[in-house]
């Protein structure tokens, strides 16, 4: 028989406010098509299908149409990790058992799956989806109270409750199988995994998975071969979700089980690069000629010897397609504030503090309107702030051009004069009220 194995594709994901849905949608389309060109017999999905419990709606639909597609090709089975909702997991799994055949499922705790018809031999899959911690002695054991092991030790009563059912399922020629969404001890995480949930305290061992014929995870996201004697891998996340995976190679998991078992990878597409950068402005501005950034994020630190008011359209000037994550200008020459007021300098003028902040921390957008114009709207406002008769920036006629077309508005058709609700006509003074 043949696997499909793929995990952690964190669907509604974002790169700070930038939206990821192009890049998952990309990969998800390789992984369909290598599921097309290798027909396996069944796809496992090793948890955090979704990044959030509360995914938004084009994420949903992303990932729900890519499981029915992949569910065409072979069974489908979902375990959830920790960003998933077991209650969402609920929902979806019912509205998959109502088509018949049933081709797609979703698990939220620990369980296992017999297949009669994958392969010549049964297959059994034992899945451990993921457990919280405080969860742990729930799950271990029938009776909570006389659980006294630590979370890898209950992690361990799991498996080994689950494996033995799958090889009863299977029976002594079967094939048994196992997917899971933990961190196990001596696995490699990448630098974008949250510590809560990949750490000492959380983390399990092998020990007795020896017993399936592949162990499919799903949780770090940096793909390799799992630690210790069980055969298996992580595949990884779909695409690299941050920087801390920029230089990770990502890709789906294909496992033949035959007279031997044969495990390869098939490599996915990463999205847009994440480019990291640091440097002067020249080096920058020659790393971005000629469009060399476009369809890139940019994470950049500028060194300079003063500050540079304009660093985000120079950019964009030469690589206009450029999506800027994060710009920092690393100042040398920035002047230091005094903490105290005992100087005798004459303090700034709010001029020279508008002037300061938009050069130096205004963020990129802010930056990238006329310096000259700013400068000058700045001023009038600045010179008639507290003013009932200061500057309107052109309000004013603003104003008498619209009460003009509402007047002739009002007057209908016949162009007579207008009227204001309480009768008089426009442009004549209001009524004064008695009291």
């Amino acid at each position: 028989m043949k696997l499909l194995h793929t995990a952690d594709w964190h669907l509604g994901a974002k790169l700070g406010r930038h939206d990821r849905t192009d890049d998952h949608r990309a990969a998800l389309r390789a992984l369909l098509d290598v599921a097309a060109s290798e027909r396996p017999d069944l796809i496992v999905h090793a948890g955090d299908l979704f990044d959030a419990y509360r995914p938004p709606y084009p994420a949903l639909k992303l990932g729900v149409t890519a499981l029915q597609r992949l569910a065409q090709i072979a069974p489908t089975v979902v375990i959830s990790g920790n960003h998933d909702s077991r209650e969402l997991f609920h929902v979806l799994d019912e509205m998959a058992g109502m088509a018949s055949p049933r081709r797609l499922r979703f698990v939220t705790s620990p369980d296992v799956l017999p297949f009669d018809d994958l392969a010549e031999v049964p297959v059994a899959l034992a899945c451990v989806p993921f457990i919280p911690p405080g969860a742990i002695t729930d799950y271990a054991t029938a009776d909570a109270s006389r659980f006294e092991g630590d979370y890898a030790d209950g992690v361990r009563g799991i498996n080994d409750r689950v494996i033995g059912s799958a090889r009863e399922a299977a029976g002594p020629h079967g094939i048994v199988l196992y997917a899971a969404h933990l961190h196990v001890d001596g696995a490699r995480p990448g630098k974008s995994e949250r510590r809560f949930t990949v750490g000492e305290d959380h983390a399990t061992h092998t020990k007795g998975l020896h017993r399936a014929l592949y162990c499919a995870f799903g949780h770090i996201h940096d793909p390799q071969q799992l630690p210790g004697s069980a055969r298996g891998r992580y595949a990884g996340s779909l695409v690299p979700l941050d920087y801390g995976e920029s230089r990770q190679s990502k890709h789906a998991v294909v496992v033949t089980i035959g007279d031997d078992v044969r495990v390869s990878e098939r490599e996915l597409p990463p999205g847009r690069p994440l480019r990291s950068f640091a440097g002067t402005l020249l080096e920058l501005e020659a790393c971005a000629a000629s469009g060399a950034l476009d369809g890139c994020f940019l994470k950049a630190a500028v060194r300079s010897d003063d500050p540079i008011p304009d660093l985000a359209d120079r950019v964009a000037e030469r690589s206009p397609k450029c999506v800027i994550f994060n710009l920092v200008n690393e100042v040398a020459n920035r002047p230091v504030k005094a903490i105290s007021g005992t100087g005798d300098g004459e303090e700034p003028s709010i001029e020279d503090l508008f002037l300061e902040w938009r050069s130096a921390a205004a963020t990129a957008r802010a930056t990238k309107a006329p310096r000259d114009a700013v400068l000058a709207l700045f001023r009038e406002a600045a010179a008639g702030s507290g003013d009932e008769e200061g500057p309107d920036f052109g309000l004013t006629g603003l104003t008498a051009q619209a009460e003009g077309i509402l007047a002739a508005l009002r007057g209908g058709p016949g162009g007579g004069a207008a009227t204001h609700p309480d009768g008089r006509r426009a442009g004549e003074p209001g009524r004064r009220g008695n009291g």
